[in-house]
């Protein structure tokens, strides 16, 4: 994609809601959205827009919060803005993968606009046409019986996490999907407008109830060796933000997301031939010493594989939650490697950053380490062979 085709993505129809204003007052402009370009609305205070607020963090805010009360302020995402001078694919598949939002905001002298993601992904759909699904996408799948309970199915998410689970049957074939936003929006939001007088509430629907009765189905599926330009047309035309990659016999072997795609482009923009890393933080600021020592530590431990691994791109998911232990915050890893060896994956939790690290560091050595020796074999083998067909 060239400068001017991105250009032309940049849209002004978006919906902007002001900071100060309460979350009940934004819940109308939910009604106008459209879903083919985006689940969340630009936030301003005063005449300067500060980021985004997304569809599930509104459902959540009203969850667990007095939506007459709360204002949008206290769930707004503070994303970036690409100046217009400065556009590139780089910098907007930089934006959507750090920000994680439905669309990215470009600055144009004092003027706003936003490219969606769906627009950005169907102008790339030619280009990744000769991409296999397999080397994008996740096998690390979190599954949940249908007839497990959503309260099953949130522990699952939070133990993982992950926003989404793949539903099975007795025989673990996919049926469905269910999400996090699945639960609230049809649980708990639901329970805590019966709270609070609202006719349209429901008193009876509890976490006890079974997966089958909240998921998303059927499933939209794809195989691995479909290409990404189908993946990428049938998440437009189902309106969904992933696709479970499945077998023969409809047993999940993996699945893809809107951000496993958006990854699988930022490693390919980027420069070739070294080993890059990409820290992205969620709800943690640590400060400039514990950075420094976070980068030192992700950098040692890249030049491990640097006789094994020549070009890759490690992506660094942190998020730290709520809980704590002894003044130790519980924090959530989620690792990424795209490479020319492959792509690895592992995830871990801890309580502090740097253990938290350092456990999950460990579990994508492991993976990596799998993955040599497989080689090695492969190679030992071939020798042998060749020996062997010399006399």
């Amino acid at each position: 994609m060239d400068r001017e085709q991105l250009e032309n993505l940049i849209r002004f129809d978006y919906e902007v809601v002001n900071a100060d204003d309460t979350i009940s007052k934004v819940f109308p402009l939910l009604d106008k959205l459209d879903p083919d370009k985006a689940s969340a609305l630009v936030v301003k205070e005063g005449d300067k827009i500060i980021g985004v607020i997304r569809e599930r963090d509104l459902i959540r805010g009203s969850a667990m919060t007095n939506p007459h009360e709360t204002k949008v302020k206290s769930f707004v995402i503070r994303t970036g803005i690409v100046n217009f001078s400065d556009l590139s694919v780089e910098r907007v598949v930089r934006r959507f993968i750090e920000d994680s939002t439905p669309f990215v905001i470009v600055r144009k002298d004092e003027d706003y606009g936003v490219i969606y993601i769906h627009d950005f992904l169907i102008s790339l759909k030619d280009e990744l046409s000769g991409v296999k699904v397999r080397s994008v996408m996740n096998p690390d799948v979190v599954t949940i019986n249908a007839h497990d309970s959503a309260g099953k199915a949130l522990s699952l998410m939070r133990t993982h996490g992950v926003d989404r689970l793949i539903v099975v049957d007795d025989r673990h074939r996919v049926v469905g999907v269910v999400t996090g936003k699945d639960i609230v929006d049809r649980i708990i939001a639901p329970r805590k407008r019966a709270r609070m007088g609202d006719a349209k509430g429901e008193k009876d629907k509890t976490l006890a109830i079974m997966v089958e009765s909240i998921m998303s189905y059927p499933p939209v599926t794809c195989f691995e060796n479909d290409s990404v330009a189908e993946v990428i047309e049938q998440m437009i035309e189902h309106k969904v933000s992933s696709v479970v990659v499945v077998d023969d016999d409809q047993t999940p072997e993996g699945i893809v997301t809107k951000k496993d795609l958006l990854e699988k482009l930022y490693s390919e923009v980027k420069p070739k031939g070294e080993l890059r890393i990409e820290l992205i933080l969620r709800g943690i600021e640590p400060d400039e010493f514990d950075m420094a020592t976070l980068q030192k530590d992700i950098e040692k431990f890249m030049r491990k594989f640097e006789n094994f691994i020549s070009d890759a791109v490690l992506f660094v998911y942190i998020k730290q939650h709520k809980e704590r232990f002894r003044g130790l915050p519980l924090i959530h890893v989620r690792l990424k490697m795209s490479s020319d060896r492959g792509t690895f994956f592992a995830t871990g939790e801890g309580w502090g950053i740097e253990f938290a690290i350092h456990a999950t560091l460990k579990k994508l050595e492991r993976e990596i380490l799998k993955e040599k020796e497989l080689l090695m074999d492969s190679k030992m083998v071939r020798r042998f062979y060749e020996e062997v067909f010399e006399f």
